[in-house]
C-alpha cells in the first residue's frame, strides 16, 4: 500500500495534479475530493488537499517500498 497526499495553491492546481497522476499510473487510484484547510507550516495559508491510497497487484514493484 503507498498513500499519497497532493497538496496546492487552488483546488483546480490540487484537481489537475490528482489528474495527471492517474493518467499515468499503471494501478487505480481514487483521490478524495478536493479539501480547503490551514497548514500550520506555511503560517496559516489556505491550502488544498487530496489523498490516495494505492493498493499494487500482486507482483509489483511496489509491494516492497514499505518493507
Amino acid at each position: 500500500m503507498v498513500r499519497l497526499r497532493l497538496e496546492g495553491e487552488t483546488a483546480e492546481e490540487v484537481k489537475m495534479m490528482a489528474d495527471a497522476i492517474e493518467s499515468v499510473f499503471p494501478y487505480p487510484i481514487d483521490f478524495s475530493p478536493v479539501q480547503q484547510g490551514r497548514n500550520p507550516r506555511y503560517a496559516g495559508q489556505q491550502k488544498f488537499f487530496s489523498y490516495a491510497t494505492v493498493y499494487p497487484t500482486t507482483n509489483s514493484p511496489l509491494e516492497n517500498l514499505s518493507a
